[in-house]
């Protein structure tokens, strides 16, 4: 009969290989290292997308804000250079020039010929230049008018007929290099005042507005 205490240390050995190796082998997977590095690599290379996501997103915004900031100061640089009275703007073949404003006129002609305002006329002086290679119309209903409320008003053409001094800004040809000096009347509201004006050498030109203040 053999004795446990002498056991051949080899046997024994041997036996603690193979319990090693069985235990290695019921290890869960997760706590393998094989599968732990990769695991943790992945992690790291997923956190560092995140964080790049995140700081393009921020720096992509911060260039979409500057960019409207931009965009919004060169509109307001725009609207502050906005021609006013007695400076020369272009639109199409027609160089205009404003050279002033008068409100508070009640009526033009006389008392058998001419007309009264419905509110009052707002009289806008205007020198017009063509500027181009041919012949062009100015018409008086080509421009238009706004007051501080933003309200749009066209000409009175029919007051401008007994307005002496409308001359040929109502209605005329002008030959290039050549210019008419006259006038335009808006019938609006008494108290109302007149901001800016809108000039056309044509009924489709874009137009150019001048300051009236």
């Amino acid at each position: 009969m053999t004795d446990a205490n002498n056991t051949d240390p080899k046997a024994a050995k041997a036996d603690a290989a193979a319990a090693k190796a069985k235990a290695k082998a019921l290890r869960p997977w997760f706590k393998k290292k094989r599968f732990i590095f990769p695991i943790v690599l992945v992690a790291i290379i997923l956190i560092a997308n995140v964080a790049n996501a995140g700081g393009g997103n921020s720096s992509n915004s911060a260039d979409s804000s500057t960019s409207s900031e931009v965009t919004t100061e060169e509109t307001t640089q725009e609207e502050s250079k906005e021609a006013g009275l007695n400076t020369p703007v272009v639109d199409g073949k027609f160089t205009f020039t404003v050279t002033g404003v008068e409100c508070g006129i009640t009526s033009v002609g006389s008392d058998m010929l001419g007309e009264t305002a419905q509110g009052q006329f707002c009289r806008v002086g205007l020198v017009v230049e063509n500027t181009g290679n041919e012949p062009q119309y100015m018409f008086a209903d080509n421009q238009k008018a706004f007051d501080a409320e933003g309200r749009e008003f066209s000409p009175s053409t029919s007051a401008m007929i007994y307005d002496g001094d409308a001359g040929a800004a109502w209605m005329t040809e002008i030959n290039p290099g050549n210019s008419i000096t006259g006038s335009l009347l808006f019938d609006i509201p008494a108290g109302a005042t007149l901001t800016s004006i809108e000039l056309h050498d044509s009924a489709f030109s874009g137009g150019v507005k001048v300051s009236l203040q």
